[in-house]
């Protein structure tokens, strides 16, 4: 079986300089265990609620394709998500790009993008610290007893002329300049772990 996750990986490893891999992954007694594990992590990422709990320097919150917060998981293809970084002076946003799902794997796929709740929003303007060309790829993966989460950033350069003004271009490569890509590294390594634990938790496995 062909796997997403690894095309993804290899175009990480092809372009090392603009691009992130953190992952989590787990040994299972058995492919029963493992599938089980799968279904239960599905859900969390399908759950923003999930997100705010198992992350720690960010929180999420999840808006329709007009700008308005979406009371429940709406994860739909269109929507936005936005980035609240401790520390990081603004909102970034993302859109949800894609989804893939297969038997044994899910992907969310994630893109900047503008600013939905702006009031005079300009859809060239990008309200994040990365470029419009950016995608970060949340993968779930089971093969046979291992399950495996991995968040993977590609195309990652710094927005410095895709954003509203001068002082965001500053922040940004404040941001950027701050090693902010490790720490991003890090907060996603951790949220895999946790999410991963969490599922063994839950259902005693």
């Amino acid at each position: 079986m062909e796997y997403k996750t690894d095309e993804l990986l290899k175009s990480a490893r092809l372009n090392e300089n603009h691009s992130s891999v953190s992952a989590a992954e787990h040994n299972f007694a058995d492919e029963g265990k493992a599938s089980e594990a799968f279904s239960t992590v599905k859900q969390m990422l399908l759950s923003i609620g999930e997100w705010n709990e198992h992350a720690l320097l960010s929180s999420f919150a999840l808006f329709d394709r007009a700008g308005k917060e979406t009371a429940g998981n709406d994860f739909s293809v269109g929507n936005f998500m936005r980035i609240s970084l401790k520390g990081a002076m603004k909102y970034d946003w993302v859109r949800l790009a894609a989804i893939h799902e297969a038997e044994n794997e899910f992907v969310l796929t994630v893109k900047p993008t503008f600013d939905p709740t702006a009031e005079n929003r300009g859809e060239k303007v990008i309200s994040h610290f990365f470029t419009g060309e950016a995608e970060n790829n949340f993968c779930l993966v089971r093969k046979s007893h291992q399950v495996g989460i991995y968040v993977i950033g590609l195309h990652e350069k710094m927005n410095s002329t895709e954003t509203d003004n001068s002082l965001e271009t500053i922040r940004n490569a404040a941001v950027n300049l701050g090693s902010y890509l490790g720490i991003q590294t890090s907060e996603w390594e951790k949220f895999c772990h946790h999410l991963l634990d969490d599922a063994a938790e839950k259902g005693n496995i």
